[in-house]
């Protein structure tokens, strides 16, 4: 669905669980990918551009549309996410449609520990 997708290269999806509000993707750092080789070699982390590109595909996976990012109103970067110390991560995400835009709020999580909180508007195309 999306253009070109980090599926299968940066994260594989592993399932979802819908809720009241949107979905939880269960999602998998695949850490063979080329990203991590330059931020950090050895050390690898989840660049935040990274977990944001995250977010829009799961946001696609949940509307059935193609999305791109009209605005961000809050992105929170609240602690590093690796995939060597979180292989696994929940987006937890909800979308919803409002003047031609879908409102999207998400968070990316392992457990107790939070690494991204995002809201903004994204449009289909």
């Amino acid at each position: 669905m999306a253009v070109s997708s980090f599926e299968n290269s940066y994260y594989r999806l592993l399932g979802t669980t819908p809720t009241d509000s949107g979905a939880v993707f269960r999602v998998a750092l695949l850490p063979g990918c080329e990203v991590y080789r330059g931020h950090f070699p050895g050390r690898p982390v989840c660049p935040g551009v990274c977990n944001i590109e995250l977010i829009r595909q799961c946001a696609e996976r949940l509307v059935g549309q193609r999305l791109h990012i009209h605005t961000v109103s809050q992105c929170r970067f609240t602690a590093v996410a690796s995939p060597a110390l979180s292989p696994e991560v929940d987006v937890s995400l909800s979308a919803t449609p409002a003047s031609g835009k879908w409102l999207v709020v998400a968070r990316v999580s392992s457990g107790d520990c939070v690494y991204v909180e995002y809201k903004g508007e994204m449009l289909a195309y």
